[in-house]
């Protein structure tokens, strides 16, 4: 007999590790995958978003991140280390769709927040505030902007971001050096404009 409502999750089921999920789903579960897409959904789309900068453009990349996650999982050598596995599909994505938008970091735009501020005073600060950071970031190099995106906004281990981009520990922490010193030069100087 069951208990739960249908279509519940069982705790035990919800608790699994992300091998064990993989695991499932190569046996055809579509819960695992859903479990999968509830840890690591948002993190992805918020890389994606922060990569391409177009709300639709993500939605469609991370869709597509997801779709390949389903079709390619017998290639997830690792299945313990999917998370990292997930974000390679994702960065590649987005590199792709740069190559064919032709489109540079400098040239996207940022969208606000839409969050309601305290009082107008505050929401133009925050909103000018956000703009400038977007800019700076906009400004780094692709390499550069997509490990600090990957760790800031993400919060990937240097370890799993050397996984995602195939890159050596040390290649991921000079990119993060340089963007972190890139950034903090262009918000110096956009705080003065």
């Amino acid at each position: 007999m069951s208990t739960g409502s249908p279509g519940a999750v069982s705790p035990l089921v919800a608790e699994a590790t992300d091998g064990e999920l993989v695991r499932r789903l190569r046996e055809g579960d579509a819960m695992a995958l859903e479990l999968l897409m509830k840890r690591y959904g948002r993190p992805i789309y918020g890389f994606i978003r922060r990569q391409v900068g177009d709300r639709g453009h993500a939605e469609d990349l991370y869709q597509e991140t997801f779709l390949k996650v389903l079709t390619k999982v017998d290639t997830c050598r690792d299945p313990e280390a999917f998370k990292p596995w997930a974000f390679t599909i994702a960065a590649n994505l987005c590199r792709n769709e740069a190559r064919r938008e032709g489109v540079r970091a400098a040239d996207r735009t940022a969208e606000v927040s839409g969050q309601p501020a305290p009082n107008p005073e505050s929401a133009a600060i925050s909103s000018e505030t956000r703009q400038k950071i977007e800019r700076a970031l906009a400004e780094l190099p692709a390499a550069q902007r997509e490990v600090f995106v990957l760790y800031q906004y993400s919060h990937l281990s240097y370890d799993e971001i050397a996984k995602v981009l195939e890159v050596p520990v040390g290649t991921v922490k000079s990119r993060m050096n340089a963007a972190l010193t890139a950034l903090r030069g262009a918000l110096v100087a956009l705080r003065g404009s």
